[in-house]
């Protein structure tokens, strides 16, 4: 990989990459741990909270969250719940009928300019650090059910203090879609990397301009743009240099067991393409420490199937090593055939007991 020189590193902060996604991976629980984001896929809800004038307030339930400018949506099965003085019959329903990316819940807003255009806050679990570079992405989905028109003109917004946003302000955005954002069937995410100033305690998420940068694609004129917003993350990263561009967007995050051939523990060229992903992410984020757990199927003596798990896990350590993750990280354990996936009587392929977990911390 090439060195980047600093001109990168602008463009690296200011543009971002979007990239389509339809299915969703495997949950993977350092992310979760390190996501700096409160509340980052809209589950949790203040549930005290009973009544409400008018429902097109509804965001006010949405724990963590509030509102930056007008009044974006919550789109949440505790909407439900709360009684509303004034309601306006069908409201939520009309945006459209996308299931959120993950769990029940998910926003809504107008990314437009002018009076129209919404936004969210949130204040960060801890202020970002002078100099440090942060990964940040956000799902989004354009809503079919109101939109006539897509942009690019969305994405996140980082400050000291509470925002003053208004509907005439003209804040160019930190991080922002890089890609026209028109997909109605699924999830679309917008990625980029900030280097933070180290004052930095709020992050808002939208658009906060008076003129769409984004282009129409429907009608010739920017008019009606409306997105649901989905798991929301911002991670710390490790000192970018060796990056190049696009590859911190493209990187996988959600990982699955590295599977082996029946009675093989080399790590063939399959192999080395699985656990490629882990490399890459163990080398960009900071990270404590890299579990390679080697397992193996019942076919041997359970002796025969420590040892074929051991040189499962030494081989994948090896190669780690080899492509610059930190051995002092690593750690391997052999669950020989302890621990299977694949039962007896199980649809599954009971190959799939001829496996390597690797679990990050």
């Amino acid at each position: 990989m090439r060195v980047p020189n600093s001109k990168f590193f602008v463009l690296l902060m200011i543009f971002s990459v979007v990239i389509s996604n339809t299915s969703v991976g495997q949950e993977f629980e350092h992310s979760k741990k390190q996501n700096l984001i409160p509340n980052p896929s809209f589950e949790n809800i203040n549930t005290t909270i009973k009544r409400i004038d008018m429902e097109m307030q509804n965001f006010a339930i949405m724990k963590d969250w509030k509102a930056s400018t007008n009044s974006p949506d919550a789109h949440h099965p505790g909407v439900k719940r709360v009684k509303f003085v004034h309601r306006s019959p069908n409201f939520l329903n009309q945006f459209g009928k996308q299931d959120p990316r993950t769990g029940e819940g998910k926003v809504g807003m107008y990314i437009a300019g002018g009076l129209y255009k919404e936004g969210v806050t949130a204040k960060l679990k801890r202020p970002l650090s002078a100099g440090k570079f942060y990964y940040f992405h956000m799902y989004v989905s354009l809503g079919e059910g109101i939109s006539n028109s897509c942009t690019s003109s969305i994405g996140s917004y980082f400050t000291a203090r509470v925002p003053k946003i208004t509907a005439t302000s003209k804040i160019k955005l930190h991080v922002e879609s890089s890609k026209m954002v028109c997909n109605t069937k699924g999830w679309t995410k917008v990625c980029g990397v900030y280097k933070a100033k180290g004052t930095e305690k709020y992050i808002s998420v939208g658009y906060f301009s008076d003129g769409p940068k984004g282009k129409s694609v429907k009608g010739g004129k920017y008019d009606t743009g409306y997105y649901f917003v989905d798991d929301v993350l911002l991670m710390e990263m490790r000192d970018p240099k060796n990056l190049v561009a696009g590859q911190v967007c493209n990187m996988a995050l959600d990982f699955s067991p590295i599977e082996f051939l029946i009675g093989e523990s080399e790590a063939y060229k399959e192999i080395q393409k699985a656990l490629d992903s882990y490399i890459q992410y163990a080398t960009i984020f900071k990270v404590n420490s890299v579990k390679i757990i080697g397992h193996a199927d019942d076919a041997g003596s359970s002796f025969e199937n420590e040892i074929m798990s051991s040189m499962r896990a030494s081989n994948v350590k090896k190669y780690m090593i080899e492509k610059g993750v930190d051995e002092s990280l690593i750690e391997i354990v052999a669950a020989g055939d302890t621990s299977p996936v694949v039962t007896t009587g199980s649809d599954l392929d009971p190959d799939s007991n001829n496996r390597v977990e690797i679990k990050i911390k």
